[in-house]
Formats: C-alpha cells, sequence, structure tokens
C-alpha cells in the first residue's frame, strides 16, 4: 500500500510540475535561477515508452532499454542537447491521453531502467549506433550491404522466423488504377526478401525511399494489378535492420535475458557498463 501511495504521489508531483518541466527542458537553463543539468537515466524510461509496446515481456523492455541508452549516449556524445532530445517525448506527454498511458506503465519502464542502470553495448570497444524495428520478414538484414559500407559490419543477418507470427506481418496498400504495376519495376533485392532498388519510371530510387515515400509498412513488398486496382503487398513491419522487438519478445517469453537476447540481434557486439 505505501509503495502505490509513493508511486501515486510521484505522478502526481510528475502532471504538476510537467509544464515546469517543459519550459526548463526546451527554453535551457536561463529559464530558472536554480539549474542543474537533467539526468539522462531519469528522462530513459519516457524515452524506452515510445519506442515499444509496455505489454512485452520485461526482459526485452530491458533489451529495448539498453538499445536506448546506447543510442541516446552516441547522440550526446556528438552534441545533441538533452533538452531538444527529450522534446518531442514531453510533447507527447503533455497531452492528456499519452499522459495518462503513461502513468500505467511508469513503474514498468523505471524497473527496465533501474535494473540495466549504465548498461550499453559496444563494437570492438566503442558504442556504435542500434537501429531496430517491429518485425522482419523471418531475418534481420546485413549493414553493409544496405547502407553500402564496413562502418556496418557488426549489423550482421540473423535467422528469426518467429516474427512471421506477428499481427499485422502481411499488410496490404491499394491504390486506385493500375499505373502503379505499370511504372514500377523492382531491381534488386537483398537477401532477407527486402526491395533494395526500384525504378519508378525512369527515376531510380532505394525501397527504403520508395516505403518512405507511401509510407509503408515495410520495404519487403510485391506489387500486382488486383481488380483494377495496384495492390502493394507488405511482409514485416520496419526497416528489418537489428534488433527485432517482436522476435525479441518470443525470445523473453522463452527465458532468455535481455542480454541474451541481444546479443542473439547483435552477435559481434559486447555488454559494457558505463
Amino acid at each position: 500500500m505505501k509503495e502505490y501511495l509513493s508511486t501515486y504521489f510521484t505522478l502526481l508531483i510528475i502532471v504538476l510540475l510537467l509544464p515546469f518541466l517543459l519550459t526548463f527542458l526546451l527554453s535551457g537553463k536561463n529559464s530558472c535561477a536554480l539549474y542543474k543539468s537533467p539526468d539522462m537515466e531519469k528522462y530513459l524510461p519516457i524515452i524506452v515508452y515510445l519506442q515499444i509496446p509496455y505489454s512485452h515481456h520485461l526482459e526485452n523492455i530491458k533489451a529495448q532499454t539498453i538499445l536506448a541508452r546506447t543510442n541516446l549516449q552516441i547522440q550526446l556524445e556528438n552534441g545533441a542537447s538533452l533538452s531538444a532530445l527529450l522534446k518531442k517525448p514531453l510533447d507527447y506527454l503533455a497531452h492528456e491521453q499519452g499522459l495518462s498511458s503513461f502513468f500505467h506503465t511508469y513503474q514498468r519502464f523505471c524497473r527496465a531502467a533501474q535494473e540495466t542502470s549504465g548498461q550499453v553495448l559496444t563494437y570492438q570497444n566503442q558504442k556504435v549506433v542500434l537501429p531496430y524495428c517491429y518485425a522482419t520478414t523471418g531475418s534481420t538484414r546485413d549493414g553493409t550491404s544496405l547502407l553500402h559500407s564496413e562502418k556496418y559490419a557488426y549489423l550482421v543477418s540473423v535467422k528469426t522466423p518467429q516474427d512471421q507470427k506477428a499481427a499485422n506481418y502481411l499488410a496490404s496498400v491499394y491504390f486506385p488504377g493500375t499505373d502503379y504495376c505499370k511504372q514500377i519495376e523492382i531491381v534488386s533485392r537483398d537477401k532477407a526478401d527486402y526491395v533494395l532498388s526500384l525504378k519508378a519510371g525512369e527515376q531510380l530510387m532505394s525501397g527504403e525511399e520508395f516505403r518512405r515515400m507511401l509510407d509503408l509498412p515495410s520495404s519487403s513488398f510485391t506489387i500486382q494489378e488486383l481488380h483494377g486496382q495496384t495492390r502493394i503487398l507488405c511482409r514485416g513491419q520496419g526497416h528489418g535492420l537489428g534488433f527485432s522487438q517482436y522476435g525479441g519478445n518470443v525470445l523473453a517469453a522463452q527465458g532468455k535475458s535481455c542480454i541474451e537476447i541481444l546479443q542473439y540481434y547483435f552477435p559481434l557486439l559486447q555488454p559494457s557498463s558505463v
């Protein structure tokens, strides 16, 4: 009962102070006479809350937390300000619906941050950017072939067949007419069956550019004419690179720890503490 009341009053204080926090974080230290640099760890649960479903197993949320901490530290080391990085999460929480949902899961994300405190992943003793998606086609993508640089050699392709059971693994997007069928030619795919390049008319573009342009759930797709319309059938959700949240959640359900989950998806990386 005491723990419940403590959590309740903590959340109540956050509600009351949220306008001040928004002003303070977005306006900088000059907006407050008493200034203390914000602690990244205290805000990490908010960031992770926006990245992964709260219904996932705790070990998978912890895996996402380690991933998010690694990426956040890289951004801060490259000169980004914490206040700027927190603008989107705090703007979201400023709306009643976002705040209410977060309050119901606050302790879960705080626990994930506390139990992984200071943990990051490194490659050759250096922190590296860790991409993630919700579900792949059944294999994650190879970073070198996708991003055309040996800099991303640490992103190796791994099998994750459990992703094929994810909700909305298959998704159809329809467009009127059949112009897309006639004008689009898929030029190349990678081994995970994502489109690497295509021709739209005379324009050559990457599969990811095409996905973003049409707001498709994935760049693993086929294009067919169906009943006088163009159907783009997509597999997976997201770019398919790095950590699969759905696949990681299946591993967590099987009893895998957050470190075991991350080492499955990033086998060349090592856990480290900062």
